[in-house]
């Protein structure tokens, strides 16, 4: 679990319970706010020298829904705009980087760049290919681990390395832009009622010859089930001994999944794609029998220990390119020729490099040591030394920067409170510092867990017929009378350019991961900015590992630096599903279970008070 392909709550392997139980401190950091290690710094510190407009194509088109559907998903956003269970500072687009002298890639703005990721999908399709006379036959990347410790167990999560990417097929493409699924590994689907079909490409093997089937695809559906992925709230939430009956094989490509409801496809759908075929038979196949065999769910305990710690230095894949030797500096893969794709791709050998922080690539990119990097932090300074020959795309991801409270902790267990903070906060200003002088970093409009600042999609699609509900809290200009007010409600009053309460500032900590570089520059700015008003605030950065595996998962802070959305999901179940059902809700947070909040569609509820975790909850199975 150590990048952006399984951070978020509905993308994770691992519970996020599990994942801090499982990896301790150090390794803690993958399972929250992007990836891990300084990895997390890389895709959720992205920025660019482009203009957002690049970010997504013009014709990017948002999950149809029904008025019922999208009314439900207003009464989620009125809910989120009205009690602020976090405060949405920004939206995100991260920077995907390709060289051009010795390749042939496609342009910085074409909507080709606006896959889930570069890297990993345009050698497949052959829009990344070697230039004429080009002088390097081997596609040259980074890795954070070092390589010789690096494992391929999906399920252990640490040291997941970044070679996965062409050692294993996932099992759809997703565009980010077009927000559309398309067939890979899974050829074709099909839902009808509770039953989802999902078939097999043909002429599909492993790297030791073997034959792809359905049942490696059952099998890495169910090794992702037990160990607690998000599709079981469909196929066994409340029995994990089912998962046997209810994921099966008809023939050798046709896998049938059983589930227990009618489910939304979208979801269905966004929880399938970034999954890749690990599952290998002769590797994993014990676990999946010993997982069916069991009784129990101690057994089953007993197993997921066993996986868990599993490591597998030396993985037989299914992707476009084999595991060759590793050592303490790079990884070598070989192109595999009897996979689909190896006509398209023609380079023979791809390598990772080790680069374990940020410098290092920026570096390498700059001296051309390296052909590309699917995401990256690179501020401005560093953007004006790349060579001409280094391209810049963005692409959005559906998340960004925001405070979260802990609601067991004073003040900002008081709405008023919060609120009073949003209205202080110029999120412009929070956007612009944390982008490090560029554009890639989108001020929120309407801090409302909806996500599409950078294609006009919330005003103009979600939130279509009710925005002017909603609170921009000064538009992202901090509107101090207002806060004031509601200070003054609360009780506090304004003595010496301080408020107080009873004699007792208020006092407003940030806790952040130090690790983070635009985070711990947008908490620098909102800081700034509440003390300007006359809040005692601070922020207070830990050690990334510690601010994860300690402060941020025992819920020991008032104010606390975390994304605020479900990043790669456009659809804005996951993001609710993120605020108001996710572990980090209910522990980090301690998120109260119930909201009082004016009502915004009486068709979707008739009392002020709110469970939105219900209404979350048939989201999932909407059609």
């Amino acid at each position: 679990m150590m990048d952006n392909d399984n951070g978020s709550g509905n993308r994770s392997p691992l519970s996020r319970r599990r994942f801090v139980q499982a990896l301790g401190a150090t390794g803690v950091t993958a399972g929250f706010a992007g990836c891990g290690g300084q990895q997390a710094v890389e895709t959720t510190g992205s920025s660019s020298d482009g203009n957002a407009e690049n970010a997504a194509s013009d014709t990017a088109t948002p999950a149809p829904v029904d008025s019922e559907t999208k009314r439900k998903i207003q009464e989620l956003a009125y809910v989120t705009n009205q009690t602020l269970p976090v405060l949405p500072l920004q939206e995100k687009l991260a920077q995907s980087f390709q060289t051009t002298d010795d390749w042939s890639v496609p342009s910085k703005d074409s909507p080709n760049m606006q896959l889930y990721w570069p890297t990993e999908w345009l050698p497949r399709t052959g829009a990344w290919s070697q230039s004429d006379g080009a002088n390097d036959s081997k596609l040259t990347l980074a890795q954070w681990a070092v390589p010789q410790d690096s494992q391929y167990n999906p399920w252990n999560g640490k040291n997941f390395a970044e070679p996965r990417r062409m050692l294993f097929d996932r099992f759809m493409r997703y565009n980010l832009a077009k927000q559309k699924y398309e067939p890979y590994l899974i050829a074709d689907y099909s839902l009808d009622g509770e039953t989802m079909t999902l078939s097999v490409r043909e002429d599909q093997t492993w790297h030791n010859g073997d034959q792809v089937t359905a049942t490696d695809v059952a099998n890495q559906i169910k090794l992702d089930i037990y160990n607690g992925g998000s599709l079981g709230q469909f196929v066994a939430p409340e029995d994990k001994g089912k998962v046997s009956e209810r994921v099966t094989t008809v023939d050798d490509s046709t896998v049938e999944l059983s589930l227990t409801m009618a489910a939304n496809e979208e979801v269905l759908l966004a929880y399938l794609q970034p999954k890749y075929l690990v599952a290998h038979e002769s590797t994993y196949g014990e676990y999946v029998q010993r997982f069916d065999d069991a009784e129990s769910d101690d057994a089953r305990s007993k197993v997921l220990g066993d996986l868990t710690s599993e490591t597998v230095p030396e993985p037989v894949g299914c992707g476009p390119f084999q595991f060759e030797n590793a050592d303490t500096q790079r990884t070598l893969l070989t192109k595999y020729e009897e996979h689909p794709d190896a006509g398209q791709i023609d380079f023979p050998e791809a390598e990772y490099l080790y680069m374990p922080s940020n410098q290092k690539r920026w570096n390498a990119l700059i001296n051309e040591q390296t052909d590309g990097s699917a995401t990256l932090f690179m501020p401005s300074n560093k953007l004006n030394q790349l060579p001409d020959s280094v391209q810049v795309s963005l692409i959005p991801r559906h998340w960004g920067l925001g405070l979260v409270f802990n609601f067991e902790k004073e003040p900002v267990d008081d709405p008023r409170v919060r609120k009073a903070i949003a209205h202080v906060i110029n999120r412009e200003s929070v956007a612009k510092n944390s982008g490090a002088g560029t554009n890639s970093k989108i001020a929120v409009t309407y801090p409302s867990g909806l996500t599409g600042e950078f294609n006009g999609q919330i005003e103009g699609h979600w939130l279509e017929g009710v925005a002017d509900k909603f609170e921009t809290y000064g538009t992202n200009k901090s509107q101090t009378d207002k806060a004031a007010a509601l200070l003054e409600e609360a009780g506090y009053q304004k003595q010496g350019g301080t408020w107080k309460k009873n004699g007792k500032a208020l006092s407003i900590p940030i806790k952040g991961p130090a690790g983070f570089s635009d985070w711990v520059s947008g908490a620098q700015t909102v800081v700034s900015q509440l003390q300007q008003f006359g809040i005692e605030a601070e922020a207070i950065m830990k050690d990334t590992s510690t601010y994860w595996g300690k402060d941020y998962s025992n819920g020991d802070f008032v104010v606390g630096l975390q994304g605020w959305a479900s990043y790669d999901q456009a659809y804005p179940y996951f993001h609710f599903k993120w605020i108001f059902d996710s572990w980090d809700a209910k522990n980090a947070w301690n998120l109260s279970s119930e909201f009082e909040t004016p009502v915004l569609h009486e068709k979707v509820r008739d009392s002020k008070t709110v469970t939105p975790a219900e209404i979350v909850s048939e989201l999932a199975t909407s059609q």
